[in-house]
C-alpha cells in the first residue's frame, strides 16, 4: 500500500509530536546521591531514597560508616548503595543489628563495599543474618563480608521468597551460632566466582554454607570453613533444598562429625567439574543421602 509523501513543514510537525511522545513517555533515571562520611547521613539517604521509590548512593571514598547507635533502615525500595573502598561497620559496643537488611518487595545492588561488625539478637525472626538479612532481592559484587555473628546466617542470610546473588565477593570469618557460618539460603541463592572461607557454624550444620531452597555454586572456592559441634564443615544440604556446584573447590573444611565436606540430608547436591577433598573427617561420606562423584 502507498501513501503521498507529505510536505517537509508536515514532517518537522511529526517528527516534533513524536520528540514530544518519547520524552513524556520516557522513564527518568534514578536519582544519584553521593552520601557524606557520616553514618547519619547513610541513614538519611536511604530513607530518602525509600520514600522516592529507590535511587543510587554513592559512598564516601575509603571512608567508615560506623553505626553506633541504631541500625540503618531497612531497604524497601530498589537502591544501588556503590561503595568506593567503602566500610560499613556495627560499632561493637551497639545494641544487636544486622548492618543492612532488606525488607520484602525491597532490592539491593551493593558493590565494593566491606560489610562487619553486624551481631543479631538471638530471638524471633531477627536472629539472621548478621552481615546482611535479605527478606527481598540482594546483589552483592566485589565486596567482603566479614567478622558477623548470627544465631543463623553469620554473613549473609536469604530468608523464604528471596532472591540473592553473590559475584566476586569474599565471606569470611563469620560465625552462626546454629546454622550457616558464612551463609543460609531458604530462597534461591547463586554464588559466582566468590570465596566463602574460615566461617564457623558452632553447633549447627554448614560451617560455609547452609541451603534448604536453591542454591548454585559457580567458580568459586568453598575452603577452610567449620561446624565445631557438628557435621558439614563446608556446605551443608538440608529441608529438601537444592544444591548444585559447578567449576569450584570444597577443600580442607572441618566438622566435629562427619562428613566434614559436604552434607546433603534432603533434597539433592549435584557437583560438576568440582574437587571436594582434604576435608575433615571426610568429604562426604556417612552423610544422610549419596552424593553422586563425591569421594568419600
Amino acid at each position: 500500500m502507498f501513501t503521498r509523501k507529505p510536505s517537509a513543514l508536515a514532517a518537522q510537525a511529526l517528527c516534533v509530536a513524536a520528540l514530544a511522545t518519547v520524552v513524556a513517555t520516557a522513564t527518568p533515571a534514578s536519582a544519584q546521591t553521593v552520601v557524606p562520611c557520616s553514618a547519619s547521613a547513610l541513614s538519611t539517604a536511604i530513607t530518602n531514597a525509600n520514600t522516592a521509590g529507590g535511587g543510587t548512593l554513592v559512598l564516601a571514598r575509603g571512608c567508615t560508616y560506623s553505626l553506633v547507635t541504631a541500625p540503618l533502615p531497612s531497604i524497601q525500595a530498589t537502591i544501588t548503595i556503590v561503595g568506593r573502598n567503602t566500610t560499613i561497620a556495627r560499632d561493637a559496643g551497639a545494641a544487636p543489628f544486622s548492618v543492612l537488611s532488606v525488607a520484602l518487595g525491597g532490592n539491593l545492588t551493593l558493590t565494593n563495599t566491606t560489610i562487619t561488625g553486624g551481631k543479631t539478637p538471638d530471638v524471633g525472626n531477627v536472629d539472621f543474618g548478621g552481615g546482611i538479612a535479605n527478606r527481598g532481592m540482594l546483589t552483592v559484587t566485589g565486596s567482603s563480608i566479614h567478622h558477623n555473628e548470627a544465631r543463623f546466617s553469620g554473613g549473609i542470610g536469604g530468608g523464604s521468597g528471596t532472591v540473592t546473588r553473590i559475584v566476586n565477593t569474599s565471606v569470611f570469618q563469620n560465625t552462626a551460632n546454629v546454622n550457616g557460618g558464612g551463609l543460609a539460603n531458604d530462597g534461591d541463592m547463586t554464588i559466582i566466582n566468590s570465596r566463602i572461607h574460615d566461617n564457623t557454624a558452632t553447633t549447627g550444620v554448614g560451617g560455609g554454607l547452609a541451603n534448604d531452597g536453591t542454591l548454585r555454586i559457580v567458580s568459586s572456592d568453598v575452603n577452610v570453613n567449620h561446624a565445631s559441634g557438628n557435621r558439614a564443615g563446608g556446605i551443608a544440604n538440608v529441608g529438601g533444598g537444592t544444591t548444585n556446584i559447578t567449576s569450584s573447590n570444597v577443600i580442607r573444611n572441618t566438622a566435629a562429625v562427619a562428613p566434614g565436606g559436604i552434607l546433603n540430608s534432603g533434597g539433592a547436591v549435584t557437583l560438576v567439574a568440582s574437587r571436594v577433598r582434604e576435608n575433615t573427617p571426610t568429604n562426604c561420606a556417612m552423610g544422610d543421602i549419596p552424593i553422586p562423584n563425591c569421594p568419600s
